[in-house]
């Protein structure tokens, strides 16, 4: 039995149990995995032990990581993440946690701004759901790094830019006044330039390139507003250089920023056009909706949808020729296209459904196709066969979920069937998340390595020789030497007292797999093969407990083998 717009999706509902069923939803979509997920390499690990070393040496000013400062970021991530280390103790759960609450505030702060231009509640709820099921989100939303809570600053930003600049003028110092320039003070803290770098240029394309009419600048308020902003800046800035002699500008900026977008960073390649195709996959399953959502913004140009397509593209033009490319880096532009989106729910078509129920149908290409991938490449590493499955199994309920909401948003009306689709959908999502982060934990080898050392004596010296990755210092809880070279692995086991020793013994890579599928390798061979190094050392080494460790390395996208050597 159909149950009617009216009684459903009415403004009445939606302004009454919005805000909970997305928190609902947040809740459900985001907290399974969270917890069971292993740190992912590299960057993960390095946020979260960096927060238990700056609580360790009682500072609030300079992040430390492996015993070294870490200049990368600066420090709200961390604060936030203290906050929750302080409730929850140091786990997964506690370092992540403060993606989950951004993420979710984000969802209220684009679906606040869809409701508000759309002049309906539908609208603001949608926009709620879109945000929290896209790809990107689902992701990121679940990170322990600093990328969701500068989105959310720069959401907070730039929804502000429109309520002083694109609406009925207010009295001074009203609250979108306060919450641009407090929020341009976050986003630095969150992450640096980047959060003053999207709303700047958003209002440079939509002052001059999309809009082209006068703007009110004067209601911004810019002197006062730049003094509060610089003020939140310097009251950590100024103690951070002093304390540091300038080194924190030097390597924050100068090689964090800038050199990432003159050099390719940690070896990756530069595609030309790179986001232009990662955009598709992020926004996924909503961006199938691009064009109804261009023909709606073609036929309402206004100065707030104008300002909202400037808003999507600055991210695009900011990254386009940046050197060091990764998908989430034009995310601060991802909540305009949401509630671009939202508005086109306005405009429906009746080929909108009938697109959306095509998102949902193709899920069973994913499956049949992840089946037919995995017979044709014959994987024989089960490990390697279960991630793969897991993965398009949670890919395969994200689409099925964001086309059952599509098609039962877009017509406005919903049956008991859908209703139930829709509550079976998130639960598979839910469920599939935490399938996978069981799996990546049970492939994870820096788990495994800090089980099998267990306690250990006091004065033990922990080494990773051609093994590097900086979650063995979060999970083992202790300072890590490490190094690229394996052949200083000899000299490390012979030096005398408790020693813990990782050695790379084989690496499998995606690149190296697809050069033997294409005959430019043979096929089944190790990108980094050290058998014969370890099997030396094994013989060198009698009395020494040794053990193969084999697993998932996720900064590398790779198969890896480690010996571990543990004298006690």
């Amino acid at each position: 039995m159909a149950v009617p717009a009216s009684s459903f999706w009415n403004d009445q509902r939606c302004r009454q149990h919005g805000w909970w069923l997305l928190l609902v939803l947040a809740l459900l979509l985001y907290l399974p995995g969270t917890a069971s997920i292993p740190l992912m390499d590299r960057d993960e690990p390095r946020f979260a032990h960096a927060t238990v070393e700056m609580t360790q040496r009682d500072t609030w000013t300079i992040p430390y990581f492996n015993g070294v400062h870490r200049f990368d970021k600066p420090p709200m991530t961390y604060w936030w993440m203290r906050l929750h280390y302080a409730l929850l103790g140091v786990n997964e759960l506690a370092a992540r946690l403060h993606s989950v609450l951004a993420v979710y505030l984000t969802a209220l702060v684009v679906g606040g701004m869809a409701r508000k231009l759309a002049q309906s509640e539908g609208a603001g709820l949608l926009a709620g759901v879109a945000w929290l099921t896209s790809l990107q989100s689902l992701v990121h939303g679940r990170l322990c790094v600093a990328d969701m809570p500068m989105i959310l600053c720069v959401a907070l930003a730039c929804r502000a830019l429109m309520e002083l600049l694109a609406m009925p003028p207010q009295r001074r110092w009203n609250i979108w006044f306060w919450c641009l320039w407090l929020s341009l003070g976050a986003g630095f803290l969150a992450k640096g330039p980047i959060a003053w770098l999207v709303p700047a240029l958003s209002l440079v394309l939509w002052r001059w390139v999309f809009w082209k009419k006068p703007l009110p600048w004067g209601r911004l308020q810019v002197v006062a507003g730049l003094c509060i902003t610089l003020a939140m800046v310097a009251a950590w800035g100024i103690p951070a250089l002093i304390e540091t002699n300038g080194a924190f500008w030097k390597t924050g900026m100068g090689e964090h920023v800038v050199k990432r977008g003159t050099d390719v960073f940690n070896g990756r390649k530069f595609v030309p056009g790179y986001y232009l195709l990662t955009t598709w996959l992020s926004l996924f399953p909503w961006l199938g909706f691009a064009v109804p959502v261009w023909r709606s913004l073609r036929a309402n140009w206004t100065a707030q949808t104008s300002f909202l397509a400037a808003w999507f593209l600055a991210p695009q033009f900011i990254f386009f020729f940046y050197a060091t490319q990764l998908p989430h880096y034009v995310m601060p532009g991802y909540p305009a296209f949401i509630v671009l989106l939202a508005l086109a729910w306005q405009k429906r078509s009746h080929t909108i459904p009938a697109l959306a129920k095509g998102l949902t149908f193709g899920l069973a290409f994913l499956i049949v196709g992840g089946w037919v991938f995995a017979s044709a490449a014959q994987i024989q590493n089960s490990g390697i066969r279960d991630l793969l499955c897991c993965a398009l199994f949670v890919l395969s309920c994200v689409l099925a979920m964001g086309g059952t909401v599509a098609c039962m948003v877009w017509k406005q009306k919903t049956t008991r069937s859908n209703i139930w689709l829709l509550c079976l959908t998130v639960a598979l999502t839910s469920a599939s998340i935490e399938l996978l982060g069981q799996q990546l934990r049970i492939t994870s080898v820096p788990v495994r390595i800090a089980e099998e050392i267990g306690p250990f004596p006091q004065g033990m010296e922990l080494h990773g020789c051609g093994y590097t990755e900086p979650s063995l210092v979060f999970y083992s809880h202790h300072l890590w030497s490490l190094t690229d070279d394996v052949s200083t692995a000899k000299a490390l086991l012979q030096k005398p007292g408790p020693v813990t020793l990782v050695v790379l013994r084989c690496e499998w890579t995606l690149d190296r797999w697809f050069k033997g599928l294409l005959g430019a390798a043979p096929q089944g061979t190790a990108a980094k093969d050290h058998i014969a190094i370890t099997q030396s050392l094994l013989a060198e080494s009698p009395g020494v407990q040794s053990q193969i460790i084999s697993g998932f390395n996720m900064a590398r996208f790779s198969w890896v083998e480690v010996q571990l050597f543990i004298r006690r």
